[in-house]
């Protein structure tokens, strides 16, 4: 179980989403890579709560230590140093590659490397979703990569009398304390009572002009050889443009049923799944 008599190193690993409170451009910015820096990002609730009960943390053991790291891309540096605000002890920038963020297998691992190479400890810290595209088992994943105990939906983190770290999260009407190993990756749900706080505004001025490491990722393939994302996406559609047949334009003569069968073979070509 985790003992917490030792200066211990806490690692809280975010995941930005886009901001509800602002609309998308108008132009095509999938098209245009310099644009997607333009988009309001923000922290889910999840994250603001995995980030809150980190601070507090800290805050009850001061001989520990907080890093906060994130996926690098478009947005990710700006929505860094508002986390900078709460004056983390270290934050970062894992520099993951694009396609793997498809595969969320493929990207726990990554970010796994990325933690382990940056020292950052054996208690990691996320919210129960990662960013706007995961459904819940990026946590699981990022367990398994670092071969670490799983302790998922708690909603705070406390040291018990005995020196104990315990995590706390209710199921109806009855909360539990479960110890938490040595080496764990705890998944943080949002709560009343595990809200971000709000960072003081001269702290949010010195972030701005706080260097943030980038920390490469050098895990291109797992433990059995195999590739690093099973989907590409990009290559995908390319490869499916290229090779997609052009369908043969109907005489006006042609039957409704003719017509029926163009129709469903064009969907089928475009969208197989």
């Amino acid at each position: 179980m985790q003992h917490c008599e030792a200066r211990m190193k806490i690692c809280a690993l975010l995941g930005g989403i886009l901001d509800p409170k602002w609309p998308l451009p108008p132009h095509d910015y999938l098209r245009r890579p310099e644009m997607l820096d333009g988009i309001a990002r923000k922290l889910s609730p999840f994250d603001d709560a995995a980030l809150e009960v980190a601070l507090r943390l800290r805050e009850t053991m001061p001989s520990s230590t907080l890093a906060v790291y994130m996926p690098d891309g478009p947005g990710a540096e700006g929505l860094m140093r508002a986390v900078a605000a709460h004056k983390p002890d270290q934050v970062g920038l894992l520099a993951i590659d694009q396609a793997v963020r498809w595969d969320v297998t493929a990207f726990a691992r990554q970010a796994a490397a990325g933690l382990r190479d940056a020292d950052a400890g054996t208690l990691w810290l996320t919210g129960r979703e990662f960013g706007d595209l995961d459904d819940g088992a990026f946590g699981a994943c990022l367990a398994r990569a670092a071969a670490a105990s799983l302790i998922a939906m708690a909603e705070e983190l406390r040291v018990d009398a005995h020196g104990t770290l315990r995590a706390l999260r209710t199921r109806t009407d009855v909360t539990e304390q479960v110890r938490v190993p040595d080496a764990c990756v705890v998944t943080l749900t949002n709560a009343r009572s595990n809200r971000l706080r709000h960072p003081l505004m001269k702290n949010v001025m010195l972030a701005k002009k706080l260097a943030i490491d980038r920390v490469a990722c050098n895990s291109n393939a797992g433990s059995d050889g195999t590739a690093a994302a099973r989907v590409a996406p990009a290559l995908l559609l390319s490869a499916a443009e290229a090779n997609r047949p052009r369908a043969v334009r109907l005489p006006a003569s042609a039957g409704l049923d003719a017509q029926l069968n163009a129709v469903l073979e064009l969907l089928c070509t475009a969208s197989p799944t």
